[in-house]
């Protein structure tokens, strides 16, 4: 696992482990918690803590069943939504902060 993608995946806001979960996903095509666990050594009581999150975020689609199975978004769908969401969140600083500059 390529110690410059998880450092690139944590400057777009990523944790370690968020990074790493992804990463692993994307190698592994499909798989269960203890598979990433296995693949990507976040600590196995962590792992569906960052899988939920990522889920919330958008970033991994779970297939429901005993037990559940995890995919990472496709790399494009990911880049596009961080894009978008990085614009949007520059967008609200710039008028905020142009709301302050005018003494408002």
């Amino acid at each position: 696992m390529s110690s410059k993608l998880i450092e690139n995946l944590q400057k777009l806001g990523f944790t370690e482990n968020e990074a790493r979960t992804y990463v692993g996903l994307l190698s592994l095509k499909e798989a269960t918690a203890r598979e990433i666990h296995e693949y990507t050594h976040v600590p196995r009581p962590k792992v569906y803590g960052v899988l939920e999150k990522m889920e919330k975020k958008g970033y991994v689609e779970v297939r429901e069943g005993k037990p559940a199975y995890f995919k990472g978004l496709d790399p494009e769908q990911l880049t596009e939504k961080l894009r978008k969401e990085f614009l949007f969140s520059l967008n609200e600083t710039r008028k905020e902060l142009n709301f302050v500059s005018c003494g408002m």
